[in-house]
C-alpha cells in the first residue's frame, strides 16, 4: 500500500505505540486523524508535524463520546482509508482489588471502542478498495495470566472480534488485521517508562517503542499481509520473557 495522501484515524495518539507510530507515520506524506484524552499532546503534535492532521478530543471510556466523535468525523472528512485501534488500558490487579469501574472501563476502552468506530464509519472505509483496520492487540489475548484477568478477558475478546471481521469481510473493503503484541517500552500498565528500560537492561523482554511503530508501517505497507502478526520481543532478540 502506498500511503502518500492516505487518510489515517489513530486513537490513543497522544502517547505510548499510538503516538510513535502517529510520528512515524507523519514522514508518509498522509493526513492524520488523532484521538485522545490530552488536548494538549494532540495539539502540540499538529504544531509540530503540520497542519494538514486533525485532532478529536475524546474519552474512549464513554461510548456517548465515542459515537459523537464518529459523527465529527463523518460530518468533516469523505473517507478514511486506515483505522488504527491503539489506545488501551491495562489493569493488572488480582480479582479481589479490580473494581466495577476497572472492568468498565477496560472493556470500553479496549473493546467497545474499537467496535463502534469501525461499525459507526463502515461507510467511510468502504468508499476505499484497499481500506484497513487494524487492532492493536497482545499476547494478553491468547495466554491466561494471573493477576490480569480483566486485561486478559478484553484482549481475549478483541481477538476474536478482529479476526472474526477478518473472515467477514474477506475479500472485500475493509481488510481487518491484528497485532497480537508483546510487551513495549511505554508507561502502559502503570510501569514507567524508566523502570521497563531498567528490566530490560537486565534481560527482560521489551521492544522499543520505535521498533514497534516501524514494524507496524512495514505490516500497513504490505499488501499480502496476514490477518494475524504476531510480535513478541523474544522473537526478535530484545531479551527473554516469562509467563506472570
Amino acid at each position: 500500500m502506498n500511503l502518500k495522501n492516505k487518510t489515517i484515524l489513530i486513537t490513543g495518539g497522544s502517547q505510548g505505540i499510538g503516538r510513535a507510530l502517529a510520528e512515524r507515520l507523519a514522514k508518509e506524506s498522509v493526513h492524520l486523524i488523532l484521538v485522545a484524552r490530552s488536548e494538549n499532546r494532540l495539539k502540540e503534535f499538529v504544531n509540530k508535524y503540520g497542519k494538514q492532521h486533525r485532532y478529536y478530543v475524546c474519552d474512549l471510556s464513554d461510548h456517548k463520546q465515542v459515537i459523537r466523535l464518529t459523527e465529527s468525523i463523518k460530518k468533516d472528512f469523505n473517507n478514511l482509508d486506515i483505522l488504527i485501534n491503539a489506545a488501551g488500558i491495562g489493569v493488572y490487579k488480582n480479582l479481589a482489588n479490580v473494581s466495577f469501574k476497572n472492568w468498565t472501563d477496560s472493556f470500553s476502552i479496549n473493546i467497545t471502542a474499537p467496535f463502534l468506530l469501525t461499525e459507526k464509519l463502515l461507510s467511510l472505509l468502504q468508499k476505499e478498495k484497499d481500506s484497513l483496520v487494524l487492532n492493536i492487540g497482545s499476547g494478553a489475548g491468547t495466554i491466561p495470566m494471573r493477576g490480569r484477568s480483566t486485561y486478559c478477558a478484553t484482549k481475549f475478546a478483541l481477538r476474536g472480534w478482529a479476526l472474526s471481521l477478518a473472515e467477514e469481510f474477506e475479500g472485500n473493503s475493509p481488510r481487518f488485521c491484528l497485532i497480537t503484541l508483546g510487551s513495549t517500552i511505554t508507561n502502559f500498565s502503570g510501569m514507567t517508562i524508566e523502570e521497563k528500560q531498567k528490566e530490560h537492561s537486565k534481560g527482560k523482554a521489551y521492544f522499543p517503542v520505535d521498533w514497534v511503530a516501524n514494524k507496524l508501517v512495514e505490516i500497513i505497507k504490505d499488501d499480502k499481509r496476514e490477518i494475524e502478526a504476531t510480535l513478541y520481543p523474544g522473537d526478535f532478540g530484545f531479551g527473554t520473557w516469562k509467563k506472570p
